[in-house]
């Protein structure tokens, strides 16, 4: 390769009809030579339904991390830049492909760039096909050294030039956008148990290995607190224990997380991190084990403590015990949920807290909702059982500013017709909570009931506490009860409505603080 004020040119060897349809040339060239001469392409939709370009907004975070790739690595290398290359051949006056040698055996060919003519042409003749965010670290490098006064050689890196004919430029625009799709849906980037095991053999000191990828650097450090965790916790994870420890990495390293500026910045927030959430972990492990053990709990602990624990600071504390509480509360809502879709039995996703936004969706729609199962029958004692409900859940609302119920029976809904029993479902199922009175033992009660517990949505049980009257040795009444199979499960026997209500309340009081 040489190098002059006016022109670049790069040595390479030609090949036709690759896989039956491209000429390529394929050589090594110092990467910001390769920078200089090419451009980006960017997808542009208009609003006439016109599109344009095809490369993809550029990730910031992900050239930062190729940056510091290439700062220092013994281990540095790049799958080859694939760049399209319009020209026609010897004769174009902005880019030249000629062999090098007149031999017919040779397959030599230099390839020219007239840097004045070239940067004339807003479009450029060389577009990047792959590795525009690897040509864009490597420019801030450079830029960093010349500022420092460090300039040196740079990196050589492989190359591919896909030779096309510029005239129509449509129909190259179109092949490069199809290469584009093409490297980017199908040769998809190895990411295993396997990879992650070789990573963590690598025994260089720490600074290097930070310095090559943060990510993995974390999930070394994870990993090894992992393993001094009790009751084989590490063990428990199964047979991809890294790769679930990798994601959990990505989740922390995101930002409002852990830092990655430098290695002592990222292990004092770990550092401070991990503890939470190890408590988290053996809090949950009572009751949600499966969770605990599972794939997604690193990542999903991860998000919650880190993004969710917080409080308005004019609504509540944002000590570490109300962090941790409000993080209980949401990890079990979330293992319910998790353990209602058979989660330990999927597949792990390439990103697990993806499960949080979707059962984030899910949360929202019922979030606050109290579903009220009771006897429709129009008594002035059921319409008191009604207001002590929702006076219970009124003075609830009053203590827990930051979780706000709302009752909801079906009954008292307007609006159109609907069907009575898909909607009681769906209330059902949009609820956090049943609230279900037993007066009366109405067969619609008991249905509801063995519905929310189907669902696993928690509920509770009340009902009116009626004496047993004679008249003449004749029954006139009969007393409440619970039926033989709600009989084991708390219940609340009150005497009258504000009985009902007082401790109603406290056993809202009671479920929020373990929930």
């Amino acid at each position: 390769m040489s190098r002059g004020r006016q022109k670049i040119s790069f040595e390479g060897l030609m090949e036709k009809d690759v896989l039956g349809s491209f000429t390529l040339i394929r050589g090594f060239a110092d990467l910001q030579d390769l920078e200089i001469v090419s451009t980006a392409i960017p997808y542009q939709a208009g609003s006439s339904g016109q599109v344009t370009g095809y490369q993809r907004d550029l990730d910031i975070d992900h050239i930062e991390d190729i940056e510091r790739f290439l700062h220092g690595s013994p281990y540095r290398f790049f799958p080859e830049i694939v760049l399209s290359l319009r020209s026609i051949g010897k004769d174009d006056p902005i880019v030249t492909y000629a062999k090098r040698r007149a031999s017919p055996n040779d397959r030599s060919y230099w390839v020219t760039v007239n840097l004045k003519t070239l940067h004339a042409d807003p479009l450029g003749r060389i577009h990047r096909i792959d590795g525009n965010h690897r040509l864009e670290a490597a420019k801030r490098v450079f830029e960093k050294q010349r500022r420092a006064g460090q300039v040196r050689g740079f990196m050589k890196a492989p190359f591919c030039f896909v030779v096309m004919n510029p005239d129509p430029p449509e129909i190259a625009e179109l092949s490069e956008a199809m290469l584009f799709n093409l490297i980017n849906s199908k040769a998809l980037p190895i990411t295993s148990e396997h990879s992650l095991n070789v990573l963590m053999r690598d025994d260089r000191n720490p600074p290097e290995r930070f310095a090559e990828d943060p990510q993995v650097y974390l999930t070394r450090w994870i990993r090894d607190k992992v393993q001094g965790l009790p009751h084989s916790f590490y063990d428990a994870m199964g047979d991809t224990p890294l790769s679930r420890l990798h994601a959990a990495a990505d989740v922390l390293l995101r930002p409002g997380g852990i830092p990655k500026t430098t290695q002592q910045d990222m292990e004092k927030e770990a550092e401070q991190l991990f503890s939470p959430l190890c408590d988290l972990a053996i809090r949950l492990r009572d009751q949600h084990e499966k969770f605990v053990h599972s794939y997604a709990f690193l990542p999903i602990a991860a998000e919650v403590y880190t993004r969710h624990s917080k409080a308005d600071s004019a609504k509540g504390a944002n000590t570490e015990a109300e962090r941790l509480r409000r993080a209980e509360r949401w990890l079990r809502d979330f293992a319910r949920w998790f353990d209602r879709i058979g989660g330990t039995d999927m597949p792990m996703p390439a990103d697990p807290s993806i499960l949080w936004t979707v059962f984030k969706q899910d949360f929202d729609k019922r979030a606050g909702q109290v579903f009220i199962a009771m006897s429709f029958r129009d008594t002035r004692t059921l319409e008191s059982v009604y207001k002590a409900i929702e006076e219970a859940i009124d003075q609830f609302n009053a203590a827990h500013p930051n979780a706000q119920l709302i009752p909801k029976r079906i009954d008292k809904q307007q609006g159109e017709s609907f069907n009575i029993p898909a909607r009681v479902f769906q209330e059902i199922d949009q609820s956090r909570l049943v609230i279900a009175d037993l007066t009366d033992e109405k067969q619609n009660v008991y249905c509801e009931i063995g519905y929310a517990k189907a669902k696993a949505i928690p509920f509770f049980l009340t009902f009116h506490k009626k004496e047993e009257a004679k008249t003449a040795g004749q029954k006139t009444d009969t007393p409440n009860k619970v039926h033989l199979d709600l009989a084991p499960y708390r219940y609340i026997e009150y005497d009258n409505p504000l009985d009902l209500r007082d401790r109603l309340k406290n056993e809202l009081d009671a479920w929020f603080e373990n929930t």
